[in-house]
Formats: structure tokens, C-alpha cells, sequence
């Protein structure tokens, strides 16, 4: 601080550090002390498998464009498979790194399922991972929850050979869930960093990527107000009895608007992601 008219600006990567931490904190005060000491993902893992020959999904088709037949890639918080597995089919070898033992074996089932040879798997956070670089890095929508956030993009740089993919979302990816977290739990939401913030970081670091936008998405829609109930619940970190269940139940339709798609939370905002390289 040079006077008292002027104040240090913080850099992107504190600032980064300091939100994730603040919404960590926040996650903590009000999630069962169960699911914190588990696996997170052990009931969620499934529904992060798809279709390995699917030709819909933009995001992959994007990433497909830039592996060739003699790749090797390295995802890095792959979880079940969803794009290493499609993959596998476009390169050499895929290893995923995934600290989920739920998320592996939902990949080694995805990976027997297409007869597949050419995928392994390493149990581990990126950040204590011991694995060779490959030629490509991918990173599929991890960063927003990682505190220390150069480390692990130096860590990823490091061993990417020839190239390294990003996809973030435009928003934060629970935004559109933020404003239920004050009615339900009394306090207002720290969102999560990403591309923007991402991007920022990046730049700090001196690294100076090129950004493909994908087609943006509608946000997503519930068939009725008991299906979002119960959507948004878990997404709130609610107990079925609890009282804070109780409160988003009596206010639930209140930040709701029906659509021709079923019910959406008003104002959401349409889901936007795009496709982050650079060299290393």
C-alpha cells in the first residue's frame, strides 16, 4: 500500500486462490461430514460415461481435430472415460489420472465395454501423480475447484510435449444454482473461478493460448418442480429431513419459470464452453 488513497492490486492467481478457498469453506460448513470424508463421486460417477462413438458432441469433435493416429494423451482428471475412451480410438494411448476410485471403475468398465487395450489408468491427484509426458495434456472442466492453481497448470505444461487442452465453462459451473444458496443457507454464494479468471492466470503466467468457443447450450430444465426439488437439493448439499431442505422446498418454485422444456431456474443463463491450447 503506497497511501491511503491507493490499494495493491491482487494478482489473478491469489485472487484465484482466494475464491476457491472462500467457496471450499463455504461447501464445508453445510455438507454431511459423510460425503466429505468419502468418495464425492461414488453415486455421481455414471453419469460421466457416454457414448464412445457419438459424433454430437462438439466439444469432443473439437478435441479429436487435434490428436492424430500416432498421439499419445495424458487427461487429467478423466474421471469415467467420457472423452478418453472416444479417443482411444483416434490415438495411441489415452492414460487418465483420476484421484475417484468410483470415476476408475466406471472407466475400466467403459473401456472393457468397447474392447479397448490402449487406455490405462493412474488412482491419484494430479498434483503427487508420477506419469511420463505424452504429447497432449487434456484437462476437461477440473480447474475451477483447485486452490493452487499454478502448480497444477505448471505441472500439466511440464508434460505436455506437443500441445495442451483446456475446456471451461464461460460461468462458473454451479452458477446458475447461486442464487437458492442464500434463501437455503443464509448467506450469499462464492461462485467458483472460471475462464475469464482462467484466462487471466494464464496470462500471468505467460502463457498466451489460443480459445475455440463452442455452440452454446440452454440451461438446464427440470420436468417438473419435485424433479428440480430434488435436483437442486443435492446440488445444495441438503439432508432429506434437514431444515434446510424444509426452506428450499417453501421458496423452490419462487426462483423457478416454466419453459416449453419443463421448469428452469429463472434468469439462467445459457451454458457456454470453449476449447483453451496452447504450446508448450
Amino acid at each position: 500500500i503506497s497511501s491511503g488513497c491507493e490499494t495493491m492490486a491482487m494478482s489473478a492467481i491469489d485472487s484465484w486462490k482466494l475464491r476457491v478457498e472462500s467457496h471450499h469453506e463455504q461447501s464445508l460448513k453445510v455438507i454431511d461430514e459423510s460425503r466429505q470424508q468419502g468418495d464425492f463421486w461414488k453415486d455421481l460417477a455414471p453419469m460421466f460415461r457416454a457414448d464412445p462413438h457419438r459424433t454430437d458432441d462438439e466439444a469432443l469433435n473439437a478435441i479429436s481435430e487435434l490428436v492424430d493416429p500416432d498421439s499419445t494423451v495424458l487427461d487429467v482428471g478423466g474421471g469415467a472415460g467420457r472423452f478418453a475412451v472416444a479417443l482411444s480410438f483416434k490415438c495411441r494411448s489415452v492414460t487418465v489420472v483420476d484421484p475417484s476410485e468410483s470415476m476408475l471403475e466406471q472407466l475400466k468398465e467403459a473401456t472393457a465395454e468397447a474392447r479397448r487395450s490402449n487406455v490405462a489408468s493412474v488412482h491419484s491427484d494430479w498434483e503427487t501423480a508420477e506419469v511420463n509426458p505424452e504429447d497432449v495434456v487434456l484437462c476437461s472442466h477440473v480447474v475451477y475447484g483447485v486452490a493452487d492453481i499454478r502448480p497444477f497448470i505448471e505441472k500439466i505444461n511440464a508434460h505436455a510435449r506437443r500441445r495442451v487442452v483446456l475446456l471451461s465453462f464461460v460461468d462458473s459451473p454451479q452458477a446458475n444454482v447461486a442464487p437458492l444458496w442464500e434463501p437455503v443457507h443464509g448467506e450469499r454464494r462464492i461462485n467458483l473461478p472460471a475462464m475469464p479468471e482462467l484466462v487471466n492466470v494464464l496470462w500471468e503466467m505467460d502463457i498466451y493460448p489460443s480459445i475455440g468457443m463452442l455452440t452454446s447450450t440452454r440451461a438446464q430444465s427440470f420436468e417438473s418442480v419435485d424433479a428440480a426439488t430434488e435436483e437442486l437439493s443435492g446440488r445444495l448439499f441438503l439432508a432429506q429431513d434437514s431444515p434446510a431442505r424444509v426452506r428450499l422446498e417453501s421458496v423452490v418454485q419462487d426462483y423457478l419459470e416454466s419453459t416449453d422444456d419443463g421448469w428452469r431456474i429463472a434468469g439462467a443463463r445459457p451454458v457456454r464452453q470453449g476449447v483453451i491450447t496452447w504450446t508448450p
